[in-house]
């Protein structure tokens, strides 16, 4: 009768033990303070690329309390789903693009390369030694680093994930641009005001996303009123929208909060604005209008691609915004959509301009710094 007790008790008391042993990893062993060592080069060079972006060791605990809730259950109002084999351009136009509605698009990369071939091992095999822009200062990280990154559990446990957010991935030569060639724009977002400037003069635009579970941007509206469209590659995402009269600026909330911390932290306080929550899945396309407020939380490491478009519905609005930031440039792009027809047409020819280089205090001129776009 004895040996009957002993196994069940033996049993009992090793997992007790490792109950201990991993309470004692996740809260000794594991210092996110950087005390622990790597000897690869990898580790080392992505070691003191953290020092000098400032600390994203976890210092709060917010990975861990991420992990034990729930937040995969939407709460706020659905959005449309449609999809580009049922719905027409024009109808999407109209129900949509200039009804600035959000809405989820379905079908659109169901032949794109990059649906089959974009993952982060096929990266590393194929970009490993080029360098990408992340989240933290605008700087530049050897994609090499960044898988050592988001294959190395005392890393991912950061507060504030570093994730590859780059507006430049396709002027860093001939083999990165091969990338343009692994997804295609549907003719549903072919309208871009933005388009009769050069890449290099134009606002930025288009931005590769790599992220890992946690990473999200903060609270924010894409630059001079544009819409986006967002297609998920790898992954799941969840998106709050708020509409564009739900905050006068970003004064009215805490912008330095991203991701899965403001979920947790801030999203309670907001819960009850009326508001659009989105689950966004591998191969869906997210559009979203000019001026919604949206933030964003991956789930799982994620790939996407997103592109922003400036449309005839928001140019009014929008040239004053570009003149704001971008004067010297403002005039350009007036003076070419005045030399194109078409544009001069989608416009109504409404693009008379008093002001000139002489009025303009060029020392305000700037290209637009990184925004955050999911």
């Amino acid at each position: 009768m004895r040996r009957t007790y002993i196994l069940p008790t033996v049993a009992l008391l090793v997992l007790v033990a490792y109950y201990v042993y991993t309470l004692y990893i996740s809260e000794s062993d594991i210092n996110y303070a950087g005390d622990f060592k790597e000897t690869c080069r990898a580790g080392t060079r992505l070691r003191a690329f953290k020092k000098n972006i400032g600390s994203t060791w976890d210092s709060r605990g917010i990975a861990k309390l991420f992990d034990s809730v729930n937040l995969e259950v939407p709460f706020g109002e659905p959005v449309d789903s449609i999809s580009v084999n049922t719905t027409t351009k024009e109808s999407f136009r109209k129900r949509y693009l200039y009804a600035n509605k959000p809405c989820i698009i379905h079908d659109i990369p169901n032949d794109w390369i990059a649906m089959k071939t974009w993952t982060f091992d096929n990266f590393k095999e194929r970009f490993g030694k080029c360098k990408f822009k992340v989240t933290g200062n605008n700087n530049s990280l050897k994609y090499n680093y960044y898988h050592h990154y988001i294959n190395t559990p005392k890393h991912r446990c950061d507060d504030q994930p570093i994730f590859i957010f780059d507006s430049s991935f396709a002027d860093k030569g001939k083999k990165m641009r091969e990338l343009l060639d692994e997804y295609t724009i549907h003719d549903w977002f072919d309208e871009d005001l933005f388009d009769c400037l050069s890449e290099n003069e134009r606002p930025n635009f288009r931005w590769l996303l790599m992220t890992t579970r946690g990473a999200g941007t903060s609270l924010h509206i894409d630059p001079v009123c544009t819409s986006a469209w967002n297609t998920m590659i790898q992954g799941k995402k969840r998106w709050i929208l708020f509409p564009p009269e739900t905050f006068t600026s970003d004064s009215d909330f805490n912008s330095e909060i991203r991701g899965a911390e403001w979920f947790l932290k801030e999203y309670p306080k907001y819960r009850h604005l009326p508001h659009k929550d989105i689950i966004q899945l591998p191969g869906e396309t997210i559009f979203l209008p000019s001026d919604w407020w949206h933030i964003t939380v991956n789930f799982e490491d994620s790939i996407a691609i997103t592109q922003n478009i400036l449309t005839p519905n928001n140019f009014t609005k929008a040239r004053e915004r570009v003149y704001e930031i971008l004067p010297k440039l403002y005039l350009k792009w007036i003076r070419c959509l005045n030399e194109d027809p078409e544009l001069y047409n989608k416009l109504n020819g409404k693009i008379f301009e008093y002001r000139t280089l002489e009025t303009i205090d060029y020392s305000s001129d700037y290209i637009e710094s990184e925004s955050d776009v999911e």
